[in-house]
């Protein structure tokens, strides 16, 4: 089968669930092309054929999206995001592709290409929209702001699916896991994990120092300048970004604390460590995650950076009835994505999803 893959480059989420399923499906003997649009690319994502487009990107201000700000470089952006779609529907044209899966990204999901074949949404934005996903009662502007975006950025699809923490619907399925993780054993340290995932919202360096001293408690800290030193490493280790490091820093860690994205702490949470969201304001995703997360059973949910509530969460029960689900094998979202009769059968796809979990 010949597949055009999409990935929106914003953040490093979708690149990272591409550069799990891109070599399974080609594992799998399906001939791949990938397409991203956004913010250029970061190097450490390499595909078999890749071809990268300028696209549309959210504005944020103190962390928040700028609605406005996004709409007007949007609407600057027009004459080029049509030049990609249309470069897009070319590359489809010629490849003439069996399959398109589009994980938030907006041009593959376009009617505008017009593949003549099947178009897959595939994100964890694609949940937000579910009606059997439990929501928080917040929202207001954000939420449907939110929620109009995601239409807009998947609004060619005939099939969509939703990362999501629990089975709620047939459209659901489990968030994509790095193997590592799900293979880690975790050992109980003595130091605290802190992902701080914007720099505008974290405490200053200062205030972890002085914390982590005056509760004689070792933090383990990413997200802030690579050549920032402490000034007492046996206090705080604010570490460069390591993908590896960083899962071997959480799975020997007593527990983690985070923004409220959602590949961290699906990641903890495998490792059962005591879990702390913190989401950021006005991100209605991230708010969305934080009270997922939180009725769930799985962290607990917190408005600000306050370490102290690290200290008393306890970790998740080693029976709790998610991790099976957390634990699903890739291939399964594989099948959900190729499989259309599956898929369509609205009954059997929520038996499979129950069964897995």
């Amino acid at each position: 089968m010949r597949i055009l893959y999409g990935a929106f480059s914003q953040g490093n989420g979708h690149l990272s669930k591409a550069s799990v399923l891109v070599p399974l499906l080609e594992a799998r003997g399906h001939e791949v092309r990938v397409v991203t649009s956004g913010p250029p690319p970061t190097k450490c994502y390499e595909f078999t054929w890749h071809r990268h487009f300028p696209g549309i990107a959210y504005a944020t201000k103190n962390g928040q999206t700028d609605y406005l700000k996004s709409f007007k470089q949007w609407s600057r952006a027009l004459p080029t995001l049509l030049k990609g779609i249309w470069a897009i529907r070319r590359i489809a044209r010629e490849f003439q592709p069996d399959l398109v899966v589009s994980d938030f990204e907006p041009m593959t999901a376009s009617p505008l290409v017009e593949p003549r074949c099947e178009v897959v949404a595939i994100s964890r934005q694609v949940s937000l929209l579910d009606p059997d996903v439990p929501m928080p009662p917040t929202g207001g502007f954000d939420r449907k702001m939110t929620r109009s975006v995601i239409r807009v950025f998947t609004c060619g699809a005939d099939r969509k699916y939703g990362y999501h923490y629990e089975p709620a619907s047939f459209r659901c399925v489990p968030p994509l896991t790095r193997a590592e993780a799900k293979l880690a054993r975790p050992e109980l340290g003595d130091h605290i994990v802190m992902y701080c995932g914007l720099p505008t919202f974290r405490p200053s360096a200062e205030d972890v120092v002085s914390w982590a001293r005056k509760n004689n408690q070792r933090v383990v800290a990413y997200g802030y300048p690579r050549d920032l030193n402490s000034g007492d490493q046996q206090a705080v280790s604010f570490r460069n970004p390591n993908p590896q490091q960083f899962l071997e820093d959480m799975a020997t860690s007593r527990g983690v604390i985070t923004t409220a994205g959602l590949s961290t702490p699906v990641e903890a949470f495998l490792l059962r460590k005591p879990l702390v969201v913190v989401p950021i304001p006005r991100q209605w995703e991230q708010t969305v995650n934080a009270f997922q997360l939180e009725q769930a059973a799985i962290a607990r949910s917190v408005p600000e950076w306050d370490l102290d509530k690290i200290l008393d969460v306890p970790a998740p029960e080693v029976d709790h009835p998610l991790l099976s689900w957390m634990r699903t094998d890739s291939e399964f979202i594989l099948d959900r994505i190729l499989d259309e009769e599956t898929a369509m059968d609205s009954s059997s796809t929520s038996e499979q999803a129950q069964s897995a979990a």
